[in-house]
């Protein structure tokens, strides 16, 4: 089984339990990090991107598992370790870019390589454990203060302040919530239309989220999503995009509550689109990510001393 093939059945695999999620009502996108943060690699302490965050969140949930620490079989032995019997890994995929001279280096599916017309992508799967999975290691997980109502408030505001210039227009009115790419504007319901505070600043996360894809920005959207509407392909994979980055923004400031109402139409519409095309979740993740780092303008971590498959899988 070639490296492609693997990751197809990895994209199935993913994408069944996600179905089976969203048939009961939920989405592994609603409910923020835990109070740790991103889900980490326990040895390097580098924060898991991408997909790779998203669903190794979800596994930490489902499996009730401490905290989203993880660690590859090998890193569990060089602290002294070793995976307990009979316990099942986690599958995540990383991507090498090959240039034209062949050279290599792992990236994130998000990168998308637009810039490098010679490369040639080929995903890389790495199996790793939580640390609730190992054993003979005396782990210690740091201590993780929770924000009272006026920080996160001040922490969303402040990643709205923030978005990187230059930054779409934001008007309040109406009663819809919605991102025009032509004008580029995010147009808001009054924020005293909303619940709480929490609530308004998690809808206009998901709005600048979309803001992202503008082509002074990321350059997400295709001529085809610029006349996109509800249920059609490429306005599904944008709306995912939009919902787990507005997720991240979410954990991010310290907001925990379920603020996320996604409609029954909305659950099916991509119920049958997952069906249809098994590496959505993934595409969707991947640049769900980007786009929050986008905003919160995050640089990746270098770790000079690292091997390329010690880097891919931390």
């Amino acid at each position: 089984m070639n490296a492609y093939q693997k990751f197809n059945r990895l994209a199935e695999q993913v994408t069944n339990e996600i179905i089976a999620e969203l048939q009961q009502g939920k989405a592994i996108w609603q409910k923020p990090w835990s109070s740790y943060g991103l889900p980490k690699n326990y040895a390097s302490g580098r924060p898991y991107e991408g997909f790779n965050a998203f669903y190794l969140h979800h596994v930490t949930e489902k499996n009730n598992y401490t905290a989203p620490y993880f660690l590859t079989f090998k890193q569990a032995q060089e602290l002294g370790g070793r995976v307990r019997k009979g316990q099942k890994g986690t599958p995540i995929v990383y991507w090498k870019i090959y240039e034209a001279k062949d050279k290599e280096q792992p990236v994130d599916l998000a990168a998308e390589g637009k810039d490098r017309p010679c490369s040639r992508f080929v995903p890389f799967l790495w199996t790793v454990f939580n640390i609730d999975q190992v054993e003979g290691v005396d782990f210690r997980l740091p201590t993780m203060p929770e924000r009272s109502g006026p920080q996160i408030l001040e922490a969303c505001q402040h990643v709205v302040d923030g978005f990187p210039q230059p930054s779409p227009k934001v008007l309040h009115g109406g009663t819809q919530a919605y991102y025009a790419p032509v004008k580029d504007i995010v147009q808001m319901p009054d924020p005293r239309r909303f619940l709480t505070p929490e609530a308004y600043h998690a809808t206009l996360f998901h709005e600048l989220i979309h803001a992202t894809g503008h082509h002074t920005r990321l350059n997400r959207f295709t001529e085809e999503d610029k006349v996109s509407r509800f249920g059609n392909e490429a306005y599904s994979k944008e709306e995912l995009v939009a919902e787990m980055g507005a997720s991240f923004l979410c954990a991010f400031t310290g907001i925990r509550e379920a603020v996320f109402q996604n409609s029954v139409a909305y659950l099916q519409g991509w119920i049958s689109r997952l069906r249809e095309d098994k590496t959505m979740i993934i595409y969707a993740g991947t640049r769900a990510f980007k786009a929050a780092s986008y905003i919160l303008d995050l640089k990746a971590e270098q770790d000079n001393g690292a091997s390329p498959a010690d880097k891919q899988a931390a």
